[in-house]
């Protein structure tokens, strides 16, 4: 059977409660339909059987009535008699009655002369589709066509036979009172069949498409997430066993996603455990190769430093020497004096960047101690405030109040803070503003030191070079490009980090976090540091 039927040109999909009743009611329509037709013909037989009975005990009764009645003697009243026996015997066409003596003749019919009933006068009467004899006065044929019978029944008075009553009886009542039984059999059974459909329906809403429509419900829930519905299984059929069966896999099903979940999240809690040891370790890694890359630039920076330092030292004093005894000869020569006096200034910048270099290739001789940072900035700015003033650069500090004491070498960080105020200035030849701040960092273990100026700023190609030796962006003979590498040596040298900040136009801020007891880092990396003291 098809599933889909077309309901105004969409289709529409059955539902099994409407596949049975459509099943059920076209095999109970063909089961009707072929015990009624069986019926059919097994009532046609009964009643055909029932009607010509009644109609052979009407003839008899009828042929009884003319002689007592005595109306053989009046044709007229005869023939009333006939035409209301008619009326009276539903299926009598015709009725003719034929007098034996004083010789045959009709004395009396229904029908007009040309269709007279005379059995007698039929030659061959054996010959018809039936020939029957219920009794010795009468005897019945079926015409031709069987649509009808002619029963002839003797009329008898006083035992002797004096006429003859033929009826022609239609089986038209037959098919008439069959398809009355018929009709009223089929109107029954239609409306058995819209009883069985009807309960078949309430069974179906209460005892099928209910709890159906409940496990669909709970199936929808679950895949919407909802694991913790359960199906009502109120009966104990097989749609109850499939409602607790459901169940169970729900119950199962949930306590795999939560065992699942939970394993889930511990895996993910490891993985991100690991990726977080993962990513130190990696930081670590380039940290240290970081550091292994600056120690080799250092190395090889010493080397050229030391190289050039021998050889051009002793040539350096010697040209120096020189030129002081030149200068006091050419006392008098005023223009000679001011060229002698820029070649030894020259000199001697040479000397102050040999010797800054040489500083800053061997390791820092650190000496800590407790102290109070906001006194080392003071100090700097002090040391800085007439060129600030120079400069037209205003300046503002914000020292917290709460500010621990931190172990550190004041010296080398008043060096790095006078290193950051002079490139400061350096980058507002036209005057601003510098902000110095201090204070407890986030993390309660440091100090955290920022240094931010109105100046030029810097270009994202400079910023990744500030803190290599030898890079400057100063014009010839202003930088060394040594002062930040320093400056970062120092502070790494105090377990510290620094860092910058800066856009072109928008100004720099440098950044230094500084532990507040840095010995315990400098102990465990104390031989590729350098040399510590810790002073009492």
């Amino acid at each position: 059977m098809n599933s889909t039927v077309a309901f105004m040109g969409r289709p529409t999909t059955l539902g099994l409660q409407s596949k049975i009743i459509i099943f059920a009611a076209l095999a109970f329509i063909s089961v009707v339909g072929v015990s009624t037709y069986i019926a059919m013909l097994l009532t046609r037989t009964v009643v055909e059987e029932e009607i010509y009975l009644k109609a052979v005990a009407q003839a008899r009764a009828t042929a009884h009535q003319l002689v007592s009645r005595r109306s053989l003697e009046d044709p007229a009243i005869l023939l009333r008699e006939l035409r209301q026996m008619e009326k009276d015997f539903a299926g009598v066409q015709q009725a003719d009655v034929y007098l034996h003596e004083p010789e045959h003749r009709l004395i009396a019919s229904t029908a007009p002369p040309a269709e007279h009933l005379e059995l007698d006068n039929i030659p061959g009467i054996e010959k018809y589709n039936e020939f029957e004899r219920p009794d010795e006065d009468t005897v019945t044929i079926e015409t031709p066509g069987g649509k009808s019978w002619i029963i002839g029944t003797t009329i008898r008075d006083h035992e002797r036979a004096i006429a003859c009553l033929n009826l022609e009886i239609s089986k038209s009542q037959t098919s008439r009172v069959t398809r009355g039984l018929v009709l009223r059999n089929l109107v029954l059974t239609l409306a058995s069949l819209g009883l069985i459909v009807l309960v078949i329906h309430v069974f179906f809403l209460k005892r099928v498409r209910g709890p159906v429509k409940e496990m669909v419900r709970v199936m929808e829930a679950a895949e919407g997430g909802q694991l913790n519905v359960r199906a009502r299984a109120g009966s104990e059929d097989e749609i109850g066993a499939l409602a607790r069966h459901l169940n169970q896999m729900l119950g199962r099903i949930e306590n795999f996603n939560t065992e699942l979940g939970r394993r889930v999240e511990e895996a993910t809690a490891e993985l991100a455990r690991r990726n977080a040891e993962l990513a130190r370790i990696n930081q670590e890694l380039f940290e240290t190769q970081r550091t292994l890359a600056h120690s080799e630039r250092l190395a090889v920076a010493g080397q050229l430093a030391a190289s050039l330092a021998h050889q051009i030292g002793t040539p350096l004093n010697s040209i120096s020497g020189h030129v002081q005894l030149l200068a006091r000869r050419a006392a008098k020569d005023e223009a000679l004096a001011r060229r002698l006096q820029i070649i030894e200034s020259q000199i001697e910048h040479i000397v102050r960047t040999v010797k800054q270099l040489l500083s800053w290739t061997h390791s820092l001789e650190l000496h800590l101690e407790t102290m109070d940072l906001r006194d080392v900035l003071r100090e700097a700015v002090l040391l800085s405030s007439p060129a600030l003033e120079h400069r037209k650069i205003r300046m503002r500090m914000d020292l917290a109040a709460d500010v621990p004491n931190i172990y550190g070498d004041a010296g080398y960080l008043q060096q790095v803070f006078l290193n950051l105020i002079n490139n400061s200035m350096d980058a507002m030849p036209e005057g601003g503003e510098l902000k110095v701040s201090v204070g407890l960092n986030s993390d309660g273990q440091s100090l955290q030191v920022d240094l931010e100026d109105t100046g030029h700023g810097m270009s994202a190609e400079t910023l990744s070079h500030i803190f290599e030796p030898m890079f400057t962006t100063k014009r010839m003979g202003t930088g060394s490009g040594l002062g930040l590498a320093i400056c970062d040596q120092i502070v790494r040298q105090h377990a510290g980090t620094i860092k910058v900040e800066s856009a072109e136009g928008r100004g720099t801020r440098f950044t230094i976090i500084l532990p507040l007891d840095c010995r315990p880092r400098l102990e465990a990396v104390a031989p590729a540091a350098g040399t510590v003291s810790a002073l009492p």
